[in-house]
């Protein structure tokens, strides 16, 4: 099966470009400094690939360069679908996810997910199915190390923080600004970045929107190893092989264990879940996506 890929498709006419809330800005420092800038012409969906690698290993790939990887349902349904995979499969240990080309994910294609839950298309109802986000059940129980590059922003931030074990090459460049274009991250971020890099480091990044990149990541604790630009795949198969030859059984029960330890955060998931919607329909919200086509700052009103 090495090499088998798996492809999700929606109609091309539902993805308009990821220019509106979840959109990256064309910035390279503080993207509070720029304006707005359009969105990327209609690009097709994507794929995510799937590759059994030798001793248990799953690569999973976003693969939709064309767009900066960004996540459309395609994208989700084919990470979920590649996680139900790796939950399943006996003779599957962990995963990797990586993306392809320059950037490993510029956020949500809102658009595209826009159309697809009015076509019915999400929230998924396919059974072979985990959130690649992890905010509801069902959950995996066997872990998944992450490779980026590039682009690392919003819900590919919030995918990162959703994985176990993180490599970085050196190019990385994360945010998690959604304030900065009306909303506020809906992906698990205010839960996971707290827990993981303290209350203060979490509020400078996530309240001022500006971004950071690999060594100040390795600095916060989020990204264990960084390497050279093309590395970073290598180093977290390496780590993935390593750890898919220890006992499955002691493996599944550390991340069990370890589970318990922030079992709380249950509830702030399903909070999490209701209270973005609501973010999503704010003046606010859409006078960045007016700003976004009129190429211009946005003007927040706090409604």
């Amino acid at each position: 099966m090495t090499g088998q890929t798996e492809r999700t498709l929606i109609d091309r006419r539902r993805f308009i470009g990821a220019g509106t809330g979840a959109a990256v800005l064309a910035s390279t420092g503080t993207v509070l400094a720029q304006a707005p800038t359009p969105p990327p012409p209609a690009s097709e969906p994507g794929k995510v690939t799937i590759e059994r690698r030798p001793g248990g290993v799953l690569l999973l790939g976003i693969d939709r360069p064309q767009a900066q990887n960004r996540m459309g349902p395609a994208i989700l349904i084919g990470l979920g679908k590649g996680l139900y995979q790796l939950e399943h499969d006996d003779e599957l240990r962990v995963a990797v996810i990586h993306g392809v080309g320059p950037d490993f994910c510029l956020g949500v294609d809102l658009p595209a997910f826009a159309a697809a839950q009015a076509a019915g298309i999400l929230p998924p109802k396919d059974p072979d199915y985990i959130n690649p986000l992890g905010l509801r059940p069902p959950n995996r129980s066997k872990p998944v190390v992450v490779a980026v590059q590039g682009g690392t922003k919003y819900a590919g931030h919030e995918l990162f923080l959703a994985s176990d074990i993180r490599v970085a090459a050196t190019d990385s460049v994360f945010s998690q600004g959604e304030v900065a274009r009306g909303i506020f991250p809906g992906g698990g971020a205010t839960i996971r970045l707290t827990r993981e890099v303290g209350w203060a480091n979490a509020m400078r990044y996530m309240l001022t929107g500006d971004e950071w990149g690999a060594d100040e990541a390795r600095r916060l604790g989020l990204v264990q190893e960084v390497t050279e630009p093309g590395k970073q795949l290598d180093r977290a198969v390496a780590i993935a092989t390593k750890i898919a030859a220890n006992a499955p059984l002691g493996v599944r029960a550390t991340l069990a264990s370890a589970h318990l330890a922030i079992a709380s955060e249950d509830a702030a998931f399903v909070a999490l879940q209701t209270e973005f919607p609501k973010i999503l329909q704010s003046n606010d919200a859409k006078e960045f996506q007016k700003a976004l086509r009129e190429g211009r700052r946005p003007d927040f009103h706090g409604n």
